[in-house]
């Protein structure tokens, strides 16, 4: 009987590899989130030196989510065939010398290239959707868990990076900036990424959840005759209403990424909060989801993705209600609290809960493609917050 449980003891890992992946999601999350969402940081200092609008910067933004959401589903058939290895280090590359080479910014075009299509495509290529769709590669029993907490970088990034980007711009410049931004994205993440990133649990000698491999559930991964076409896919899913249910879901985490945290620190500004601490109530927010993320990936392996999303939906709908309350409070500190406590904390649980809920309905061998058209599902969302800018470009009364 001894000899039974020493055998079985050697045959788990003393340390799952899979929390190796989650931690190199995790930093991608903070630094590529980071990258995508600080150009509203450097709108001030472009505008301020060549007098561009809102509306035309904007454009750029909207360029970025389009080429994001249209070369999706495509990339996701690269990940799906190839594995994250030949995909994820491109994408931090690209999104690393998109950066840098905004020190040559001189012309609005510039803008429309290294934003649009540079960051679009790198987001693609290592974005939310794939290190979404590597998750349920490596966890099962603990999925949500492993993905919340791989979400919850692009918050504490968000906390982390803002000030330190805004706080370079003031001493360095921003054309130096975008350089620093760059090549710490590029000589950072794409070394981690093609050190420690593997495909299964197989490449490293372990099973899914690190259990034993006579425990280990089946996934096997087809070779890529195997594997179907875009078109053949989308034929398969688009009769199934969890599909479309996960795409309602993924519009509204768009519209809020796209059009409310765009706009934010204008809003709080507007609403007699103040530059400053419009700056820190929105930075709040992505503080608050790193235990919204990882909280409520954690309760809906408890009792399940359905009612975890439920509850994160009407926390994060709480939060939107108390948001349109703080123009009439007149600047309460108190209340822009409590806003990013409910609001940030229920944003958090959706993406957590979205991203575990599309694994457990579609993750299997083709995962990474309908991880690609469900991101395209948020393209409204993008057009309302191109239109939220250009309104924002206009003169105030």
């Amino acid at each position: 009987m001894n000899a039974a449980t020493g055998s079985f003891a050697r045959k788990q890992p003393r340390f799952y590899y899979g929390w190796i992946i989650v931690c190199v999601s995790f930093l991608a999350m903070g630094f590529h989130n980071s990258a995508r969402f600080s150009f509203g940081i450097f709108q001030v200092p472009l505008i301020k030196e060549f007098g561009w609008s809102r509306g035309a910067l904007g454009g750029a933004f909207a360029l970025m989510l389009a080429i994001y959401a249209l070369s999706g589903p495509f990339i996701g058939s690269f990940f799906d065939k190839k594995g994250p290895r030949k995909v994820m280090p491109l994408g931090s590359a690209l999104i690393g010398c998109a950066l840098a080479l905004g020190f040559f910014i001189d012309s609005l075009w510039h803008i429309y290239v290294l934003t649009g299509f540079g960051i679009g495509v790198g987001m693609a290529m290592s974005g939310f959707a794939l290190h979404g769709a590597l998750m349920p590669r490596w966890f099962q029993r603990k999925r949500g868990l492993a993905t919340g907490i791989m979400l919850s970088g692009g918050g504490v990034g968000t906390l982390v990076l803002f000030p330190v980007i805004e706080r370079l711009i003031a001493h360095v410049g921003w054309r130096f900036t975008y350089l620093i931004l760059g090549a710490a994205i590029f000589f950072i993440m794409v070394p981690l990424k093609l050190i420690f990133l593997r495909d299964r649990p197989e490449d490293v000698g372990q099973a899914i959840d690190g259990l034993p491999q006579s425990e280990s559930p089946p996934h096997g991964a087809p070779s890529s005759l195997e594997r179907p076409s875009i078109r053949a896919v989308f034929t398969e899913v688009r009769g199934d209403l969890r599909f479309w249910c996960l795409a309602a879901i993924v519009f509204f985490i768009g519209l809020n990424n796209n059009t409310i945290m765009s706009q934010l620190p204008l809003f709080l500004d507007d609403s007699k909060y103040g530059t400053q601490t419009a700056a820190l109530l929105f930075g709040g927010v992505g503080l608050i989801r790193l235990p919204g993320s990882a909280g409520m990936g954690w309760i809906s392996d408890a009792i399940g993705r359905p009612r975890a999303q439920a509850l994160s939906t009407a926390t994060a709908a709480a939060g939107l209600a108390i948001l349109l309350t703080l123009p009439a409070t007149g600047g309460s500190i108190p209340m822009g609290i409590v806003f990013i406590l409910v609001y940030g904390f229920g944003i958090g649980g959706m993406s957590a809960c979205h991203s575990a809920m599309s694994a457990d309905a579609f993750g299997g061998r083709n995962f990474g493609v309908i991880m690609g058209f469900l991101v395209r599902r948020s393209r409204n969302g993008m057009k309302n917050s191109t239109a939220a800018r250009r309104e924002a470009g206009r003169p105030r009364r």
